[in-house]
């Protein structure tokens, strides 16, 4: 009976392993296809909110000012509520936000877009949290597994945006509104979550400890910052990319359609690389060598983009899109590996975001400009060039092999 008794246990202890692991997947899953999905349908949101191309820039821009406004407050609600009941709060602000920026005109736009900006800095912050706190032995590879799946999503939301919006008469609204669909399900999961509390996971976890980190504290320390800029850098390049790369390749001669296919063929290669690269992140002694690989992909990848042919085109949104996909990857894996402890990690998170999509809020609305003056993708070009090159410099200050817990 006792060995029956311990094979049930193991096997109920699995089984809510598993069903902690779908519910991350989940939540990383509408973390960014809610957000890609507005880059290939940009010009029909333009035509019918009678905008110009500074204001779409906002349209990506507030979502990530959010990010880093809300983002330092997250680890101070974790603290009072606890991780589970603070991601579904997220989970709720996001589903409204995605209904309410398709109900009316440019002010709800913008309402619905700002609630969704909130509801994602509340997943983006408690998602490496969660992974050190539930899975402290498996870091690289939980983490390898929703990098993947935001990566993907990001791919499927890009993708599916211009055949979408034409499939009814809701047109773009359609595109923008589905992926409600997507949340309810992910509520409906995560609310088994919801009964638990740090003291179930307290045993047997060596990561819990001193659950107060103060901001005035991370900022004296200069490893802090190089994560936080490098997540910066990594963050600016991926959202200008979502806002202006099927644009660019619109004047390189493609169709608006066949620039999306393009972008969601970027993020399915990432499906592999946000699932091995932070194993490989997490394993390898000196970790200043996937900032070279990284550096790599982008100069390869984004100097590709200059030439009008359309397999060059696609072979460089591709390697442009590795190397995205490898310093996300990087950035997720440092947030919990460059942390000892499951608060440590949290405050890093909240930190570095917060600062991050601060500065990479600049990004969407400063290529809108450029875009507006110059009329050129040559120089948007260019400065995909130089951030990713900024990308790199911050990562190799970031690789030390430090705690941040030592640096304090």
């Amino acid at each position: 009976m006792e060995e029956i008794r311990i094979h049930s246990n193991l096997s109920t202890s699995l089984r809510q392993r598993w069903i902690q692991v779908i519910g991350i997947i989940l939540v990383a899953s509408i973390l960014r296809a809610a957000i890609t999905s507005v880059g290939p349908i940009v010009e029909l949101i333009k035509d019918d909110l009678l905008i110009s191309n500074t204001v779409a820039g906002l349209l990506t821009t507030i979502p990530l000012l959010l990010f880093g406004i809300v983002s330092p407050f997250v680890p101070r609600i974790v603290n009072k509520i606890g991780i589970e009941w603070t991601v579904f709060y997220g989970l709720i602000i996001i589903l409204v936000g995605i209904l309410v920026r398709t109900l009316g005109g440019i002010e709800l736009f913008l309402l619905g877009t700002g609630l969704l900006g909130i509801g994602i800095a509340i997943g983006n912050v408690t998602i490496p949290g969660l992974v050190k706190l539930k899975f402290p032995l498996q870091v690289g590879l939980v983490t390898g597994l929703y990098g993947a799946t935001m990566n993907g999503m990001a791919g499927v939301g890009g993708g599916l945006s211009v055949p979408l919006s034409t499939m009814s008469s809701f047109g773009y609204k359609l595109s923008l509104s589905i992926w409600a669909v997507l949340v309810v399900i992910t509520i409906l999961v995560w609310t088994r979550e919801l009964n638990k509390n740090l003291a179930q996971v307290q045993d047997n976890n060596e990561t819990l400890s001193e659950p107060n980190i103060k901001i005035k504290t991370l900022i004296k320390s200069r490893m802090v910052w190089s994560i936080a800029m490098l997540f910066a850098m990594q963050s600016m390049v991926f959202y200008c990319i979502v806002a202006w790369l099927p644009s660019l390749l619109v004047e390189r001669g493609l169709t608006p359609d066949i620039a999306g296919y393009f972008f969601m063929f970027s993020q399915f290669l990432q499906i592999p690389i946000a699932f091995f690269f932070p194993q490989f992140v997490a394993r390898v002694k000196d970790q200043t060598i996937p900032m070279y690989i990284i550096l790599g992909c982008f100069i390869v990848g984004f100097s590709l983009l200059f030439i009008e042919n359309n397999i060059v085109l696609l072979l460089g949104v591709l390697i442009s899109g590795a190397g995205i996909g490898a310093a996300f990857s990087a950035c997720m894996t440092f947030f919990s590996v460059k942390a000892k402890t499951y608060h440590g990690s949290i405050a890093l998170s909240g930190f570095s975001q917060s600062i991050g999509y601060m500065f990479a809020a600049l990004g969407p609305l400063f290529m809108g400009l450029v875009f507006d003056i110059t009329n050129s993708s040559n120089i948007t070009n260019f400065i995909f060039l130089i951030m990713g090159v900024l990308l790199c410099v911050f990562g190799q200050f970031a690789a030390k092999g430090e705690y941040i817990e030592d640096t304090l």
